[in-house]
Formats: structure tokens, sequence, C-alpha cells
């Protein structure tokens, strides 16, 4: 099933928070996935920081179909054809750069690129990227950045990334140009290789309430 931008948008607003699942184990991130999303968190950011992130996100895609599969890390153009290729529903960098912002924007693909401050910022929106993930969100100002960079573009929200805690989620999402937050807090790469799906269960669960409106 391909998604729209807004598609993606749309649901993220609604679960307010965004897991980010770092593994190199195909089968460990079938459970992990399916897990979360049976606790209350049916997206998931897969990042591509490890050898064989590329082979975990296809197979993960066609494993869990009514989850919502992205990728994050995306750092080259390369890097996101092979994501397209995936059949991922979107693609999230931690940064941004001219030659990718471009790629993205023509590629069909749902895209937020990374920024920390308001040059690149207003990078994004030249390419017509109004929703931005906020990285590293506790070092750039979390809040008081996404409130800042409100006043100059009121029309741009944010997936605050870094450093968020299940105890820091609610207070964060008051602000409300935050569309979401994101983190790995809720499938550590500790119990996922312990196989310990039930505190992983525990941990989705308590990030999904947090999220609630």
């Amino acid at each position: 099933m391909a998604f729209t931008k807004q598609d993606i948008i749309t649901q993220l607003d609604q679960i307010r928070v965004l897991p980010i699942l770092v593994t190199d184990d195909v089968d460990q991130a079938i459970r992990c996935v399916t897990t979360l999303a049976e606790n209350g968190l049916p997206a998931v950011e897969i990042t591509l920081r490890t050898p064989n992130a590329m082979t975990v996100l296809r197979e993960v895609v066609k494993a869990c179909p009514t989850v919502t599969v992205g990728a994050g890390t995306i750092l080259t153009q390369a890097q996101l054809d092979a994501v397209k290729e995936t059949g991922a529903a979107f693609g999230i960098s931690p940064g941004i750069t001219p030659a990718l912002a471009k790629a993205a924007a023509e590629s069909g693909l749902p895209y937020f690129p990374g920024v920390g401050g308001a040059s690149d910022l207003m990078l994004a929106l030249e390419h017509g990227f109004d929703v931005v993930k906020l990285f590293p969100s506790d070092i750039v100002g979390s809040t008081k950045m996404a409130k800042a960079l409100g006043g100059p573009f009121p029309d741009v929200r944010f997936c605050l990334t870094g450093g968020v805690t299940v105890e820091s989620t609610p207070a964060l999402l008051q602000q409300p140009n935050v569309l979401c937050v994101g983190g790995s807090w809720m499938c550590p790469a500790s119990l996922i290789n312990a196989g310990d799906w039930t505190a992983i269960a525990t941990l989705a669960a308590a990030a999904a309430q947090a999220g609630k409106k």
C-alpha cells in the first residue's frame, strides 16, 4: 500500500509517539515491530545504522503489512532510492543537504528531513518540506527551539527526537507545533537481544499512553 505524505502526517498526529528501532536481525525486528503495534504503536522508524538494515527494512515491510514502516538515518540519494525499493512508507534524515532534499522532493516518497535551526528549515521549505525532524532535540533546544522557530515559520510542524523519554513526552507534546516525538526507549537493544517481548510490550503501552491527547 502506498502512503501519501498526508497519510503519514495524519497517523503521526494520532499516535504522537514514533518508535525508533535499531537492529540487524530480521526475526528480532519483525517480532519487535509486531509487539509495538499490538501495544498501541502502529508506526515505526527502522534506522539504517546497521550493515543489514536495508534487508531488515524490506522484510519487516513484507511481514507487517498493517504497520506503517519507515526508514531513518537516510544520508544519501543512494540510500533514499534503496529505501523506496523496499516498499517503506516514509523516510527520515537526521539532517538536510541540498542534494538529498532535491532528490527526496522528486522521489515521491513521503519524507521528513532533519533540521537544527532556521537555516536548515529554510532549505527544507525551499524543497516543500513543512514537517521536519528537530534533531538532536535535547541539544538544540527541544520545545524552546520549536517555539522560537514557530514565530517566523508558523506553518511548520516538528518531530522531536534525541533525548526524549516517556516521562518528558506529555510536556513536549503540549507545544502546539510539535507533531510527534520519536525515540528508542520502548525498544532498547538490550531487551531486543534478550528477547524480552513482555518488557517491550509494557514500555510500548506506556509510550502510547504518554502520547494520548
